[in-house]
């Protein structure tokens, strides 16, 4: 039955401490915060812990919730908000990323022919090397599609210092590229 809700009913469910609603309505975004988290901290375990945070946290929030934009986007920029401060607490505790990066099977990936999914092994195994902050620049405005005055927004940055992360982002990733065979 609640599968059939629109968010708008479900969230007013959820204001109310209705947990089948809170399941429902994580069930319907968890995927989408995930990969989000993901992209930017790398780790497979570490963006299931930041999306059930992100989660946790706009439930407590819901409140604030004015429903002027779209319940996802609202829980996204929770979500990589969350991802950012997380990526920046690993990078404190460990100056240099490992690297490694696993992939999960899915529908998507078992569909993606060999090569393909060689090459895209190839692209995170760069992007993940890449200095954290660049990474972060790199999958906020690819990945999750946002601009500049977002991203600076996000990452409390001057558009210089956006602009020039960018930058410096694109041209280690261009050689780690290259490092991997596919420059």
């Amino acid at each position: 039955m609640l599968t059939q809700l629109s968010i708008d009913h479900l969230l007013k469910r959820c204001k109310k401490q209705d947990q089948k609603a809170q399941l429902e309505v994580y069930r319907r975004f968890h995927g989408m915060m995930y990969h989000s988290a993901l992209r930017i901290v790398g780790h497979p375990e570490d963006a299931e812990d930041v999306m059930q945070e992100s989660f946790l946290a706009a439930f407590e929030k819901l409140e604030q919730y004015q429903g002027q934009n779209r319940f996802g986007g609202w829980l996204k920029q929770i979500t990589i908000r969350k991802a950012i401060h997380h990526a920046a607490k690993q990078a404190k505790m460990s100056h240099s990323p490992d690297g490694t990066l696993e992939i999960e099977a899915g529908e998507t990936a078992i569909a993606i022919a060999e090569e393909a999914t060689s090459k895209i092994q190839q692209l995170h195994a760069a992007l993940y090397q890449l200095n954290p902050r660049y990474r972060q620049v790199i999958c906020l405005h690819y990945l999750e599609g946002m601009d500049q005055e977002e991203i600076c927004g996000l990452m409390d940055l001057l558009p210089g210092t956006y602009r020039t992360l960018m930058s410096r982002a694109k041209e280690q990733l261009r050689k780690k590229m290259n490092d991997h065979g596919m420059g």
